[in-house]
């Protein structure tokens, strides 16, 4: 039997994080709060608090609310740490926007122009504040054209290509820009790693890569930097795929949906749905909304919505709870064979076309090129080891 999970199905520990990581509280979320901090119910683990709200990356967004809030109870360590995580996020944010000011003025020297996604540039359009996601790594948007002198670049501003490790020929160079999404780069001091994608998702066939396309941008400064990124209406898209093909592992990408969904006005979220079902999203969207709906507090009830029980978004969330019941609510990405990676591709993306693709992108995996470097004039003959070396990992990121 599946289990479909509201939020006061949780331990005390995580309905907490939940509630104090949803964008503009209302009263009654934050009377809530107040309960929970204050112990008026079960004991709350606050060393398992502290455990989740690092691993789900939204320290800094609840450190922001328990502030503004000051419910009695809250212990001094917890404060401190989430202080002192908040802190260092403010750090990274400011050094993640130094080195991509660093770039993106060089690519443009180059008259190649490139375009922030999610990280600060989403925080500041979201929050209004650039702090208030977790920094992770650096993503960049860019066109798949003139890629070796891209990379040339990145080598000149201090930066090592780290995945795909292998060199790179022209053959697998062509190969890797057809069935893969993106390069990713280290700094020189390890701070910092930079995704440059050419498409939003591995798969050609999923629906969101048309975004791309068809996207509409708008303009955000952070730190005095100005940036061009996706219009609200389609980072609302790309963060609702973005954590249905992720099965919302890291809670932060719902916490971000949820802060969407509290912003957009419903003429502009009823724009964003019909364009979800332009585009063949609307089951990933619905799916989405309905697990924000059920977690973080949302009332989105609007008629182009998709039933809760439609497959696709049932799906979606009977996995993500499972996912968080089993792994102590602290899921990771690793799948352990290649059927699991398999299925949850095809379930977002189906079709003939899709099963093509993925087992294309698993006999061409650029991990067989760094076991077995064949010249280029044998290239060819990689997708017969790709059969017969195994895959050493699987991730939703591999």
């Amino acid at each position: 039997m599946s289990q479909m999970l509201t939020i006061s199905d949780f331990p005390a520990h995580v309905r907490l994080m939940l509630l104090t990581a949803r964008s503009r509280p209302r009263a009654s979320e934050i009377e809530q709060i107040r309960e929970l901090v204050g112990g008026q119910g079960p004991a709350l683990d606050w060393q398992g608090f502290l455990a989740v709200t690092e691993h789900h990356r939204v320290s800094p967004l609840i450190y922001e609310t328990l502030n503004q809030i000051r419910p009695e109870g809250l212990p001094e360590f917890v404060r401190d740490e989430l202080q002192r995580r908040a802190r260092m996020n403010a750090f990274e944010a400011l050094n993640s926007v130094r080195k991509m000011e660093q770039i993106v003025a060089r690519f443009a020297v180059a008259g190649i122009e490139l375009s922030p996604l999610k990280g600060v540039a989403l925080s500041q359009l979201l929050y209004g504040n650039p702090n208030m996601r977790h920094v992770g790594d650096l993503d960049l948007l860019t066109e798949p054209l003139r890629l070796p002198e891209q990379m040339a670049l990145f080598a000149e501003l201090g930066y090592t290509l780290i995945n795909p490790r292998s060199r790179m020929t022209p053959n697998r160079l062509a190969s890797y820009v057809h069935f893969w999404k993106d390069f990713t780069f280290r700094s020189g001091d390890g701070r910092t790693e930079v995704d440059l994608h050419w498409r939003l998702f591995n798969n050609r066939f999923h629906a969101a890569n048309r975004l791309l396309k068809e996207a509409s941008y708008t303009n955000v400064t952070v730190f005095g930097i100005t940036m061009r990124v996706f219009s609200l209406e389609d980072q609302f898209l790309y963060c609702a795929a973005h954590g249905a093909f992720d099965s919302w592992t890291y809670l932060k990408t719902l916490v971000d949906l949820s802060g969407f969904l509290r912003l957009l006005s419903a003429a502009e979220l009823d724009r964003a749905l019909e364009r979800a079902a332009q585009l063949g999203l609307l089951a990933q969207v619905s799916g989405a909304i309905h697990l924000a709906n059920d977690w973080m507090g949302t009332e989105i009830l609007s008629p182009r919505l998709l039933s809760p029980e439609e497959a696709t978004a049932r799906r979606s969330r009977e996995h993500t709870t499972k996912m968080l019941l089993v792994q102590d609510f602290k899921p990771d990405r690793s799948y352990s064979s290649p059927a699991q990676w398999l299925r949850l591709e095809l379930q977002l993306v189906p079709g003939v076309r899709s099963l093509a693709e993925v087992a294309q992108r698993f006999v061409w995996r650029p991990r067989v090129w760094t076991t077995v470097d064949l010249p280029d004039e044998l290239f060819w003959f990689y997708p017969v080891l790709g059969l017969l070396l195994p895959p050493r990992f699987y991730s939703v990121e591999e």
